[in-house]
C-alpha cells in the first residue's frame, strides 16, 4: 500500500475515534486526550529522551502525567488554576520557539538539558495538554474544539499541497529539507481564510483582530513543526514512533497542534 494511501486510511480511522470519544460527550474527548498523552509521554521519553521503560526516570514521568491530568480535568472542578497553567504552557513554548530560531543553541545541548530533568518531562508535556483540555471547558466546547482541528487539518493539507505543486524556494533546508517557503505562505493564508469564515458563520465573529489571529496562529503551528523537525534530525530517529501508519507517531501528527494549543486558548480569551 501505498504511503499516501494509508496515510488517508489512518486519518479516516483517526476522526472515527475522535467522532467515538465525542459522541459521549467532554468528558469523553478529555479521556481521548489522556491516553494521547500518555502515548506522547512514551513517545518523548524513549524516543527523544532514551529512557528506558523500567527507568524511574521513565515510571514518574508517566505518573505525575497522569495524576496531574486526572487531578486537574476530573476532580478539581474550580478552574482557578488553569489561566497559571496556560500561561506556564506559553513561557514554555516560547522558550521553543527561541530553541528554534537561536542557531547557537544546538538541538544536542538542549536536549542534554532535557535529560537532566528527565524525570519532569511528564510535567513538561503535561502542561500542554491541560491547555489543550480547556477548550473542553468551554460553553461551545464542540463548535471550537472543530474550529481548532479544521485549522490545523488546513495549515497542514495547505503547506503539503501548495509546496508540493508551486514551491520551489526551500524554508528551512537544515531542519525540514521538503518544506517550501510557498508551503509556509499557503498553508497560512488557507488555514486563515477557512478559520475566518468558521468564525462568521457559525460564532457571528470576525474583525481585523481576529484575522491577525488566526494569522499568527497559523504561523505557530508550523514553527511547532518545524521545531519537532529539529528535534528529530539531532536525535537521529525519523518518526517518534511507528503507531499510526504514514503518519508516523503521536507527536509527528499532532506536533503543530499540541504547539498551538496554548495560544489558541488565549485567543479564545480574548475574542470569543
Amino acid at each position: 500500500m501505498s504511503n499516501t494511501k494509508q496515510r488517508i486510511l489512518s486519518a479516516i480511522v483517526l476522526v472515527l475515534i475522535l467522532i467515538a470519544f465525542a459522541s459521549i460527550g467532554s468528558k469523553g474527548v478529555l479521556t481521548l486526550i489522556f491516553i494521547i498523552g500518555v502515548l506522547f509521554v512514551d513517545e518523548f521519553a524513549t524516543k527523544f529522551l532514551q529512557l528506558e521503560r523500567k527507568s524511574f526516570s521513565y515510571i514518574i514521568s508517566q505518573i505525575s502525567f497522569c495524576l496531574g491530568y486526572v487531578y486537574f480535568n476530573f476532580i478539581d472542578q474550580s478552574r482557578g488554576y488553569f489561566l497559571a497553567i496556560n500561561n506556564l504552557a506559553l513561557i514554555m513554548h516560547i522558550v521553543l520557539l527561541g530553541y528554534l530560531f537561536i542557531e547557537k543553541l544546538e538541538s544536542k545541548k538542549f536536549l542534554t538539558s532535557l535529560k537532566s530533568l528527565s524525570v519532569l518531562s511528564g510535567v513538561f508535556i503535561l502542561i500542554p495538554m491541560l491547555s489543550m483540555s480547556q477548550v473542553l471547558f468551554h460553553k461551545q466546547w464542540i463548535s471550537l474544539l472543530l474550529l481548532l482541528m479544521i485549522f490545523n487539518i488546513s495549515v497542514d493539507t495547505g503547506a503539503w499541497f501548495v509546496g508540493k505543486n508551486f514551491g520551489n524556494t526551500k524554508l528551512w533546508p537544515k531542519i525540514s529539507p521538503k518544506k517550501t517557503l510557498k508551503g509556509f505562505i499557503g498553508g497560512s493564508v488557507i488555514a486563515t481564510l477557512m478559520a475566518t469564515l468558521i468564525s462568521f458563520y457559525a460564532f457571528g465573529k470576525i474583525s481585523l483582530g481576529i484575522i491577525l489571529g488566526f494569522l499568527i496562529l497559523s504561523f505557530l503551528a508550523q514553527f511547532g513543526d518545524l521545531i519537532e523537525s529539529k528535534l528529530k534530525r539531532q536525535v537521529g530517529i525519523k518518526d517518534s514512533s511507528q503507531l499510526i501508519p504514514g503518519h508516523g507517531g503521536i507527536y509527528d501528527r499532532l506536533d503543530s497542534l499540541l504547539f498551538v494549543c496554548p495560544f489558541y486558548v488565549l485567543f479564545l480569551h480574548l475574542y470569543f
